[in-house]
């Protein structure tokens, strides 16, 4: 008889925002494991992405634990869909259906199940490894901030929070996490020496970098993007309003 088909390491993510790149996508499955290969297939005409994704994990159960986690996960305004694709084994070792030849696709359709799972509530993702730092650009793809600033070792980041929320005004951890979080993401970039939350703003955070090449790195990465549902803006500021904030 045929060999029992292999566990499966291959997931197709569907309903993806059309903005969303590789690297993005490598942002939300890598924290589960080795992923060997991640392609996008794009529309031959226009290379306008399909909203589509294909994610191949080194090890089936990394992949499994992925597909359970990610599937009706809200990623830049679109719940996506995640399935685990079954690799149908050899055709020759498939027995011929009804004097029909083997049909290869066959051995992925247990697999569809997956589709039609729940979408079930994510909350938890927040505290995902990878999951805070998620980023996508906007839909118009203008960034909000002011690009024209002359370089400088400091950052100005504006939408980071909501000073009227209630997470904001109610949870007395919420601003020292979120200090650590902005000083190891931006960290990444180059050495941080201070960061300043304003409390009073439109959830403004300014940053003092030990290099210029931290700061534009910083600016670069960030201006336009999202974080925690909301679009922030990076930009550079002159050493005055850091040390006056």
């Amino acid at each position: 008889g045929a060999a029992p088909a292999a566990e499966p390491t291959k997931l197709v993510v569907s309903e993806l925002h059309p903005h969303i790149s590789k690297d993005d996508i490598g942002e939300v499955f890598s924290p589960f494991g080795q992923v060997a290969e991640i392609t996008m297939p794009t529309d031959p005409g226009t290379g306008a992405g399909l909203g589509i994704a294909n994610i191949t994990f080194v090890n089936p159960s990394e992949a499994k634990d992925a597909q359970t986690a990610i599937n009706g996960l809200e990623l830049a305004g679109k719940r996506i869909v995640v399935s685990l694709v079954a690799e149908a084994p050899a055709a020759t070792a498939m027995p011929a259906m009804l004097g029909m030849p083997a049909m290869p696709g066959m051995a992925g359709m247990p697999a569809m199940a997956g589709m039609l799972g729940g979408f079930g509530g994510f909350g938890a993702m927040a505290g995902m490894p990878g999951m805070a730092g998620m980023a996508f650009p906007d839909a118009a793809g203008a960034p909000p901030g002011n690009p024209s600033a002359p370089p400088s070792q400091f950052v100005l980041m504006k939408n980071m929070f909501d000073p009227n929320g209630k997470e904001e005004l109610e949870d007395k951890e919420f601003f020292i996490d979120l200090r650590e979080d902005v000083m190891e993401e931006t960290g990444k970039n180059g050495t941080v020496l201070d960061c300043k939350i304003v409390r009073e703003s439109a959830g403004h955070v300014l940053l003092k970098f030990a290099e210029q090449a931290g700061a534009a790195g910083t600016v670069s990465k960030l201006n336009g993007r999202w974080f925690a549902g909301k679009q922030i803006s990076a930009e550079f500021v002159e050493e005055p309003i850091f040390e006056a904030a």
